[in-house]
């Protein structure tokens, strides 16, 4: 069960790299940030979609348990989510979203990203 736990947060991680670097523009044009040249979307490309697709490969790495690297990759991947969702949440105390979409959205999606490796590692 903690492997198809960790391989949901990993086809996350899969679809953002790759839609971040197919469609860097798209991606970012619900955020009100323009990608219109080069340099910004290889930075989306890079953070997106890069990122993500390592981040998916050590998540990979980590449900099939190579080099015994589980726990300390869903810990990892686990604090950078649960960090992401916490500057979700400064940002709205600070700044009311003008949305659900995309701020409370990816809030959710991190948290329960962040949740379910918590969960595998306690499956294990």
């Amino acid at each position: 069960m903690s492997i198809v736990l960790i391989a949901v947060v990993a086809l996350f991680f899969a679809a953002m790299g790759v839609y971040g670097l197919l469609r860097p523009s798209q991606l970012v044009d619900p955020l009100g940030l323009l990608a219109d040249r080069p340099d910004s979307r290889a930075e989306v490309r890079a953070v997106y979609g890069g990122f993500g697709i390592a981040i998916a490969v050590v998540l990979g790495l980590a449900a099939a348990d190579i080099g015994d690297m589980r726990f300390g990759t869903c810990v990892t991947v686990a604090a950078a989510l649960g960090g992401m969702a916490f500057g979700r949440i400064w940002s709205a105390v600070l700044e009311r979203p003008s949305a659900f979409y995309p701020v409370w959205f990816f809030l959710i999606i991190e948290a329960l990203g962040a949740g379910l490796l918590v969960l595998a590692l306690s499956l294990d």
